[in-house]
């Protein structure tokens, strides 16, 4: 009796010291009225900046960030309950202009563009992935003019930043150790094996997918340490905040940066209901992400020269800010497959009470997975010759999106009501599913970001333009034949693998896996894979089209 009244104080007590664990905040009240340098976002390129500058104890180094402390709500260090961030304060909770070629499933033919408004930013409410990008694009971009970018030059970058916990990994050379941002191979299910067996049956390599060669598919690596997320705030941004040359400001709007001649002076900003400015004496670092850096660029007179004239905005630079928009677009959990064996993530799994207290005491069980298992990257026969590089990403799910309620549906991927029931997610929320999400990797579309007014809290009009190019819709339809083929292999039917065959609302007219079904169904159930880029291009410093350089000043 005692053993197990000993016991039960033991797991109250682990509960309660790790309720109780508080990190000191070194979060200001106010800003000086000089810095050398202002970070304007505390994102996933601002937390490393403000590391990275305030280093140096000579730099006096200021980062604003509109959102507050990502510590304010539990769920953003439990890396399965990532939906749960989506529509929330943390969550700037963007849409789309409604779509002509797409969206068609979805409220108002609208995409829900979720960023994070937190410090961290997206690396906060994003699936943890850690997938660097094909050496390819980066060789590619050097060629076009971005100096110092190629490949070979930005490993060992990449290095420095990792601490990778893959022993293998670490011994190929394109991995660091005793960085401050945390690697781990995250498969959590029994169907990342499986899923592994099947790529091979069809000669698929599988392997490292941020070491030599990323076409194949691979077990997933993910920015998890020892159970929860680890976002940049917490990698690079808190280890900092210490250091006396470094001030980190909440709750601060950016409204404007302030110029002389073409030269940025300072930065305006909203805090505590007043109106602030604040000088820098080197530069002003804009890190506001695709959205907002080409935002509170033309506020401030730096964009199309045509649209601000019209927004009556004083011209800075003439410049294409907003314009080559350019995301990911794809299909989340689609196409889903039921399966036999008890293998995926369900909505009793990670809710129930057992679930709850394995991930308080431990740190361990559903809660800690980041919800998926294998990544691949493969070049179909619809992939642009000229480029020579992979067309689709194929995310495997352990789960399909039915795993939540029809609201969870929504939050998650912004399918329009009725869609909704009509597809009977809520029927399924306790089924063992497998399914996949694949994706565009080099869009031929192209998008822009424009101000709706000149009120720096009112949301630019964000328009992807999503399938405005034919050649996006075929790749996207030979990626979803690919992960079908995934489905008829030995591995994945001795699992009892079957297609769910539910046509999807608003393609019944045509025969079902038909190319032509399957391009309605990638028009109807678009969804943005959250990568958004372009808006403030680099280029050569000739570049009609750049807005900035390869050191990222604007040219």
């Amino acid at each position: 009796m005692w053993a197990k009244i000993i016991a039960v104080i033991a797991v109250a007590a682990a509960i309660y010291t790790r309720m109780q664990t508080v990190q000191q905040s070194f979060i200001r009240e106010d800003a000086n009225e000089e810095y050398d340098y202002i970070i304007v976002g505390a994102g996933s390129a601002g937390c490393v900046l403000a590391s990275r500058l305030s280093e140096d104890s000579s730099n006096k180094v200021l980062i604003l960030e509109a959102g507050g402390e990502e510590t304010d709500n539990k769920f953003v260090k439990q890396p399965a309950m990532q939906g749960l961030l989506r529509n929330s304060k943390e969550d700037w909770s963007f849409k789309t202009v409604p779509q002509k070629n797409s969206c068609w499933g979805c409220e108002n033919k609208q995409s829900l563009w979720p960023r994070g408004r937190m410090l961290g930013g997206s690396s906060n409410i994003n699936g943890m992935q850690y997938v660097r990008g094909n050496k390819g694009d980066f060789d590619l971009w050097e060629k076009m003019g971005a100096t110092g970018w190629s490949y070979k030059d930005i490993l060992p970058y990449f290095k420095k930043s990792e601490d990778n916990r893959n022993e293998e990994y670490r011994k190929s050379g394109y991995h660091g150790i005793g960085g401050p941002w945390t690697i781990s191979s995250t498969a959590f299910t029994p169907l990342a094996g499986i899923a592994l067996d099947a790529a091979k049956e069809l000669g698929y390599r599988v392997g490292d997918i941020n070491g030599e060669e990323q076409l194949g598919f691979h077990s997933l690596q993910a920015n998890v340490k020892d159970g929860e997320r680890w976002s940049v705030s917490d990698a690079f941004l808190r280890p900092a905040m210490s250091r006396p040359n470094l001030h980190v400001l909440i709750n601060a709007h950016v409204t404007k940066v302030t110029f002389n001649g073409k030269r940025a002076t300072g930065v305006e900003f909203v805090h505590g209901a007043r109106k602030k400015r604040v000088r820098a004496a080197r530069e002003v670092i804009l890190s506001a992400g695709s959205i907002q850096s080409p935002q509170l660029l033309m506020l401030s007179g730096v964009g199309p020269a045509e649209h601000l004239q019209q927004l009556n905005v004083s011209l800075v630079a003439d410049l294409p800010v907003g314009k080559h928009l350019q995301d990911h677009q794809g299909i989340i959990t689609y196409p889903e497959y039921w399966i036999e064996k008890p293998y995926s993530l369900t909505s009793d799994g990670i809710n129930g009470w057992k679930s709850n207290l394995k991930y308080k005491l431990f740190k361990q069980g559903q809660i800690a997975s980041s919800l998926l298992d294998v990544v691949g990257i493969i070049k179909t026969k619809a992939a642009d010759p000229k480029l020579d590089l992979p067309d689709i990403e194929i995310l495997v799910a352990p789960f399909g999106l039915g795993f939540g309620d029809e609201q969870s549906v929504y939050d998650f991927v912004g399918f329009d009501r009725k869609f909704i029931k009509d597809y009977k997610y809520s029927e399924f929320l306790n089924r063992h599913i497998l399914s996949f999400v694949p994706f565009l990797l080099h869009p031929k579309s192209v998008g822009e970001i424009r101000l709706q007014t000149t009120d720096p809290f009112d949301y630019p009009l964000i328009d992807p333009n999503y399938y405005d190019d034919e050649r996006d819709v075929i790749s996207m339809v030979e990626g979803i034949k690919a992960c079908a083929q995934l489905a008829e292999t030995k591995a994945l039917k001795a699992i009892g693998a079957k297609l769910r065959k539910q046509t999807v609302p608003g393609c019944e007219k045509h025969t079902h896996m038909s190319d032509e079904y399957l391009e309605c169904v990638a028009r109807t159930m678009t969804t943005t894979i959250y990568h958004p880029t372009g808006t403030c291009k680099m280029g050569a410093s000739n570049d009609p089209t750049a807005v900035t350089d390869p050191q990222l000043r604007l040219v």
